[in-house]
């Protein structure tokens, strides 16, 4: 059974063997968990019908692909610009299928990267609780979450728990697992 309340990051890692059991395509190249994948669906059919066309840019990653990007950075960008972006292998919620990195189709059918500033990132954000996801690395929680702003990293918690952080205005997952999930 899928623990769609597990607390990812540096300090909690995932096993380098952990795949997650029911992965479903998503599209030419990502994957995602298959209940994720369904509130997935529908974020971007709402999304749709607010006239955004929105596509999982990237969904689950291994260990080994995670691994081999993050060393891919450390060369390119150097240890402090990958340290504040990219987690180390084991330690990205993208080995567990959960989350994914959001990509905007324009009008013309191309894709492109999106700004914090562009109406279906300003939509989604308002709107991601109600599918069950959170923004994962919100603006000025660095120093809770290890990573800076991420405006296109959206992760899957259930839409009680998405409900709960939107309702309280809890910030990062990191928060709401400290007060209501630690010790249960």
């Amino acid at each position: 059974m899928t623990n769609y309340l597990i607390l990812i990051n540096r300090d909690n890692p995932l096993k380098d063997s952990f795949v997650p059991e029911n992965l479903v395509k998503v599209n030419d190249t990502e994957f995602l968990e298959k209940e994720t994948y369904n509130h997935y669906l529908l974020l971007k059919e709402s999304a749709k019908e607010a006239g955004y066309e929105i596509d999982v840019d990237s969904g689950y990653r291994s260990y080994d692909h995670q691994k081999r990007l993050y060393e891919e950075w450390l060369e390119k960008y150097g240890e402090d610009y990958t340290k504040a972006y990219c987690a180390p292998a084991g330690t990205s919620e993208h080995q567990s299928g959960l989350c994914f990195d959001v990509k905007l189709i324009r009008i013309d059918g191309n894709s492109e990267n999106s700004k914090p500033t562009d109406p279906e990132i300003i939509w989604l954000h308002k709107n991601l609780y109600k599918y069950g996801f959170i923004l994962r690395y919100p603006e000025g929680y660095e120093d809770i979450t290890g990573y800076n702003y991420e405006h296109w990293h959206y992760r899957y918690i259930g839409v009680e728990h998405s409900t709960k952080m939107y309702n309280e205005d809890i910030k990062t997952f990191e928060e709401y697992y400290e007060k209501y999930l630690k010790d249960n």
